[in-house]
């Protein structure tokens, strides 16, 4: 009770101390397991030391279709897939009928690439009971991997009545219905979740297509503008100007220039353009390929940063000099 109390409170480590303590009187003492596994568990490092306590409960409780899957659940949270595997695996054929060990054990087929099995997981819980969300997302996947688009847009017409937001899932039904021709469909979709502000890059892609397709141009170029501004991150200028700083530092500055070029074709920011004229200047010794680049930037600095106005100075007499 003790234990349990610091377990509500928030004292984990306290917790943790008094379990042990329980597991020294009564080393099958079950609520002590479950509860120091479910501590370790917010742990990373303890993550194994939770599965060993689990596989303990299993011992005792062989029979438990929960205790297997509360263990095969925390050896693939582990990264212990092998053994995970093969734990949910027993969890299922005890209860093949719990939605979550069932989604599960066909995400777990689909990463093996056995697609067939993973959807025939999927399809004999559906036939008895098609109201979990989690079982509807995984075998939106299952049936579009065997090309089973019809079943894919079945699939996701019954999360959309069930209000289910997920733009991972939906960008398997979007494709399907594109794949079926069902254009208006893919347009549908894209409203549906545009209106829960659930409309991904591939969403607005598919849409995109078809509405190619539908020959309403000027709205698929609006989404695909849309995908280009979302695809063009602020933070790839700093990605692609990192990456020409580390191929410069090697010695490899045609490298470091194509990333630098690449980042100011997408983010039109100046400086890129002296870096570029910097390592011709410095590196490859190419003075008048250098000063074209130093002449560009002279033409778009920001004016308001005391930086860039030091460096056009510097420029500004450099190139007078040549």
């Amino acid at each position: 009770l003790l234990a349990y109390a610091c377990y509500t409170a928030g004292k984990l480590q306290d917790a943790s101390n008094y379990y042990e303590q329980v597991l020294k009187l009564d080393s099958n003492y079950i609520p002590a397991h479950q509860y120091l596994a479910s501590i370790q568990m917010q742990q990373d490092l303890l993550q194994p030391l939770a599965v060993t306590h689990y596989q303990h409960i299993v011992s005792l409780k062989p029979q438990s279709a929960a205790a297997w899957k509360q263990l095969s659940f925390a050896a693939l949270t582990a990264r212990q897939e092998d053994s995970g595997f093969v734990w949910l695996r027993k969890a299922y054929d005890l209860n093949p009928a719990d939605p979550k060990v069932a989604a599960r054990l066909a995400e777990e087929w689909l990463d093996r690439k056995n697609y067939p099995t993973a959807d025939s997981i999927i399809n004999v819980f559906l036939a008895t009971d098609s109201s979990q969300a989690s079982v509807l997302m995984t075998g939106v996947r299952t049936a579009y991997y065997q090309k089973a688009y019809t079943r894919s847009v079945i699939l996701g017409d019954k999360l959309m009545s069930m209000q289910v937001i997920s733009p991972n899932t939906f960008s398997f039904v979007i494709a399907a219905c594109y794949n079926l021709k069902k254009y208006q469909q893919c347009v549908d979709i894209y409203n549906y979740l545009l209106d829960r502000n659930a409309a991904s890059p591939n969403i607005m892609y598919y849409a995109a297509l078809a509405n190619t397709q539908l020959k309403k141009y000027q709205e698929s170029n609006e989404l695909l503008q849309q995908c280009i501004t979302l695809a063009k991150t602020v933070a790839m200028d700093d990605y692609y100007t990192g990456m020409a700083s580390n191929y410069e530092l090697l010695g490899q500055n045609k490298s470091a220039i194509a990333c630098l070029d690449t980042a100011y074709y997408l983010f039109r920011k100046p400086l890129r353009q002296y870096s570029i004229g910097r390592i011709y200047d410095t590196k490859l010794q190419n003075g008048v390929t250098a000063i074209r680049y130093y002449k560009r930037y002279m033409q778009q600095y920001d004016s308001s940063s005391a930086e860039e106005k030091s460096i056009y100075h510097y420029l500004k007499a450099r190139v007078a000099a040549n």
